[in-house]
């Protein structure tokens, strides 16, 4: 048949599925306007999540229809998004309903919610992917002797979902290494690094800021930014920072952020006697100002502690503290060493080992040419690899790579 007699090939009608809603999508993936950007040049797309509260910066791009379950969620209240979160789990057969009325080739939810995937599989009938790497379960709960019945049912349902599951989308190659170990196809699984907000995280004289908070120039200043949970051993750090604060007066430490360990890790800090050397900022109103605090600083780190549940993380942290020219140090988990070449574009320690750490913050304290080097590198890394156009294509591809994949039975003739 002449080509210009052939049938056009129908339009993939892809549902995307957020907790949150596309004002703090926007805000907690800078590639993810681009990505639905794309997606909806050659699909019908639906973004379903949470109700909007306020507009999404930059408009919903052209050809993307949202639905919204009734809730909110103020996401600078970690009791809020905990309380959420749970109830979101009542909404899914509201969810589900409104999937099918948009009777998707296929599902994709774009957070690490456990089960939710596994819901739509079984509720909806197509294809559904999902994101993969955070074990939220175990960095709440992972370190409570009570949790281990609850860890291990976590570990069991994982499992069973990912034999269930058509697709998961990775931020870490090491992250698809295990998902293979767990019984997923290479085929499944897509991995696409995390893109910081160049527009948020740039190199920037935040001279001002730092001396506002306490902090001289002469200072070594630590910074660690994120959710505050028992999986980051940010008591570890609060610790090993307080240790080296008792040798050199010129330690401090930024933590940027909040989560259920905000409470416990300032009355530790006061117990440590840190006093104003340890500050926290708790939630700031934007990424823009995440920037600014990680160039108030001299050496931001990628905490995590060595918990199987974080071998296959590569944090967005790291990624925002490299663009934003800065010395970085994280654990030598495998994720991390995805990025991190050691010596040339930052440095890592052995995870859980606060002699390893205190040493190479001694070494970087005592050398500010080496940090500025390597601070360097770490730059231009960011600008070669993890751009944010590329990395919104290479999303979208992804998605539609799992829509495009064949049904069980399908694969089962074949």
């Amino acid at each position: 048949m002449p080509e210009s007699l052939q049938p056009a090939q129908r339009r993939k009608r892809i549902a995307v599925f957020s907790r949150y809603q596309l004002a703090e999508q926007y805000d907690l993936a800078a590639e993810f306007k681009g990505m639905l950007t794309a997606l909806a040049e050659n699909n019908d797309v639906l973004h379903l999540s949470f109700r909007n509260t306020r507009l999404p910066a930059g408009g919903v791009p052209a050809g993307v229809e949202l639905a919204e379950i009734p809730l909110t969620v103020d996401r600078r209240c970690a009791r809020d998004i905990t309380v959420k979160s749970m109830l979101m789990f009542l909404y899914l057969p509201l969810a589900a309903w409104k999937m099918r009325r948009f009777k998707p080739d296929a599902i994709f939810v774009s957070e690490i919610l456990p089960l939710c995937g596994l819901f739509f599989k079984l509720f909806c009938n197509t294809h559904v992917a999902t994101a993969y790497g955070d074990w939220h379960v175990h960095n709440f709960l992972g370190r409570k002797v009570w949790s281990r019945p609850f860890v291990k049912l976590a570990e069991v349902l994982e499992r069973l979902e990912i034999r269930c599951l058509d697709g998961f989308f990775c931020r870490a190659d090491a992250a698809g290494k295990r998902l293979i170990t767990c019984g997923a196809r290479e085929e499944q699984i897509r991995v696409v690094n995390d893109a910081p907000d160049l527009s948020a995280f740039f190199p920037q004289d935040q001279s001002d800021l730092r001396h506002r908070n306490g902090f001289s120039d002469e200072d070594v200043v630590l910074l660690y930014h994120g959710v505050m949970h028992q999986g980051k051993g940010l008591d570890r750090l609060l610790e090993w920072t307080a240790d080296l604060y008792r040798e050199d007066p010129r330690i401090g430490i930024f933590l940027v952020g909040a989560g259920a360990e905000l409470k416990a890790l300032q009355e530790q800090a006061v117990r440590l006697g840190l006093g104003s050397r340890a500050v926290f900022t708790g939630w700031l109103k934007t990424v823009h100002e995440v920037g600014q605090f990680c160039n108030a600083a001299d050496i931001c780190i990628a905490m995590r502690t060595g918990a199987e549940s974080n071998v296959h993380i590569i944090p967005g942290a790291l990624l925002h503290s490299m663009a934003c020219r800065k010395t970085v140090i994280g654990p030598d988990l495998p994720g991390i060493l995805e990025v991190i070449r050691d010596g040339e574009n930052g440095f890592v320690f052995k995870a859980d080992d606060g002699n390893s750490f205190k040493a190479l913050i001694r070494r970087l304290a005592a050398d500010p040419v080496l940090r500025n080097r390597t601070a360097v590198q770490a730059e231009l890394d960011i600008l070669d690899r993890f751009s944010v156009p590329a990395t919104a294509k290479k999303y979208a591809a992804a998605i539609e790579h799992y829509a495009a994949l064949p049904r069980k039975k399908e694969r089962a003739r074949s």
